[in-house]
């Protein structure tokens, strides 16, 4: 793990690019579909930090990470080869108090006096808070999919409404009381 100081690196607006094996990133391996680390070994995740001040004199990182992770599809459990391709834009931050205070465009980046920061570490975070809430193929890609298809126009089957049912409970209910 190659530790960074980003303050230091933002004034001297260096730029670091590389890439990074998955399995170099624990907390992001129990996340994916498998935590094999031969086959995350494979998987990699390229990227470019470009450390320096704004014209307003916000310290802060921009760059890009792009990465295809193995993720398990929720429809029909295999894997899923999910795309990542994020570009950042990061300020750097002592405290919760100075994040609050950024402008909108930036994310914060807490960058604790007491605490060691890697290249890694950024990236991790970045990487984790990029995966779907669900992650899913296409529903045209995806092996269990033609259950989730109408066969005419390919599109999605409408899905009754399974308040119908109190609806017509309801006006049957008004017409007996008349």
């Amino acid at each position: 793990m190659d530790i960074i100081e980003p303050f230091e690196l933002a004034a001297q607006h260096r730029t670091l690019a590389g890439h990074l094996p998955v399995s170099s990133l624990p907390r992001l391996i129990p996340l994916l579909i498998t935590d094999d680390l031969v086959v995350l070994g494979r998987c990699r995740v390229d990227y470019v930090l470009n450390f320096g001040v704004d014209e307003g004199g916000v310290p802060g990182l921009t760059g890009t990470l792009q990465a295809v992770l193995p993720l398990q599809c929720q429809r029909c459990m295999e894997e899923l080869a999910f795309p990542v391709s994020l570009v950042l834009n990061l300020a750097l931050v002592k405290s919760r108090q100075a994040a609050q205070q950024l402008p909108e465009n930036y994310d914060p980046l807490l960058v604790l006096p007491d605490e060691e920061t890697s290249v890694e570490s950024i990236i991790e975070d970045e990487l984790i808070l990029a995966l779907p809430q669900v992650a899913m193929h296409e529903i045209k890609d995806c092996p269990k999919g033609e259950a989730f298809l109408n066969t005419e126009d390919g599109s999605a089957p409408q899905r009754e409404n399974p308040f119908a049912v109190l609806a017509q409970l309801k006006t049957s209910q008004s017409s007996h009381d008349d």
